[in-house]
């Protein structure tokens, strides 16, 4: 067990989980006592600098909506089930190098570190996002075993044989050059490296259909997705050998709904999200727009496990 508490009036030091929260609602902890700014302080001011709610770009005031919604670090909904069904599978250790894609605000990253006493590097293609990821894992005393790049996926240009495992989580779909990226990875994996992404992807719909297309226009930096099938063969044009290829849309749909769900009980229970409601109003009509393409069956979530061969000399 460890020796730091979760609790600021035990007197011990505080843990990695609340010196992160302490920081990410605005004050200080000083021998166990908090200081300086309140949570409803710190989010009037984030909505009074970000201007109206928009999901258009990451304002301090919309990553404190996204992370009331989703959890500690975490721009997605990836609950910690979801995490552990993408990631156990990959037999992930401190022995290991591990990259994530589309890290965003790097929960999930920090989490695979500590989950699995894991070194994790986080790619993001949001510079605002890759600063606060940043800056958050070393408050929370993780910087010596995840850090974070800012790239660009449609030329991904990552360091060669620099990663064991690869994975990401709803990050691809508005990536147009998917062949580009998918190739970049399987040069990224040393080899027998091991490549798990879930995604949005299409099942017999085309990818110009017109009843994609409000969702499309709708999506802060734009979505293409493509169909599973091709997905399945642009990773096996880059190299790799692709196993499974699991429809988990029940699932994903689910976790999404639970997520807005738990934030009204929350609420209705007291709890003050205060003048981050309107942010919070304004990421769930981007969601419940991801929701109502997957009703329709217009739009489906697929994981993916690929692996790079063994070399033979």
């Amino acid at each position: 067990m460890s020796a730091e508490s979760d609790s600021p009036e035990t007197g011990l030091k505080p843990s990695i989980k609340h010196r992160l929260k302490a920081w990410w609602d605005g004050y200080e902890l000083d021998g166990g006592k908090q200081s300086q700014k309140s949570r409803d302080d710190k989010a009037r001011e984030a909505v009074i600098d970000a201007g109206p709610p928009t999901v258009k770009g990451w304002s301090l005031a919309r990553q404190q909506s996204v992370v009331t919604l989703f959890g500690e670090g975490m721009t997605r909904c990836v609950p910690d089930d979801a995490k552990t069904k993408l990631t156990q599978p990959l037999g992930i250790n401190k022995a290991l190098s591990v990259a994530e894609l589309g890290s965003g605000l790097g929960g999930f990253s920090r989490w695979v570190s500590e989950e699995y006493d894991a070194y994790v590097t986080g790619y993001d293609s949001d510079q605002i996002l890759q600063d606060a990821a940043n800056e958050m894992t070393t408050m929370a005393g993780l910087a010596r075993k995840v850090n974070f790049f800012h790239c660009d996926f449609e030329n991904f240009n990552p360091k060669q044989r620099s990663a064991d495992i690869v994975y990401a989580s709803e990050a691809l779909f508005p990536v147009a050059n998917k062949a580009g990226c998918f190739a970049a990875v399987y040069k990224m994996l040393k080899p027998s490296g091991q490549f798990m992404m879930s995604d949005y992807m299409l099942e017999g719909t085309s990818p110009d259909a017109p009843e994609l297309k409000a969702w499309r226009d709708a999506e802060p930096i734009g979505a293409n997705p493509i169909d599973v099938q091709e997905t399945r063969k642009l990773l096996t044009a880059a190299g790799f050998e692709v196993s499974i290829a699991e429809n988990i849309t029940v699932e994903y749909k689910a976790n999404v709904l639970r997520a807005f769900a738990d934030y009204a009980a929350r609420t209705s229970n007291g709890e003050k999200s205060g003048h981050l409601h309107d942010w919070i109003l304004s990421e769930g009509e981007l969601w419940m727009r991801r929701i109502k393409e997957i009703e329709a069956g217009h739009l489906k979530v697929f994981r993916v496990y690929a692996r790079k061969p063994v070399e033979i000399i």
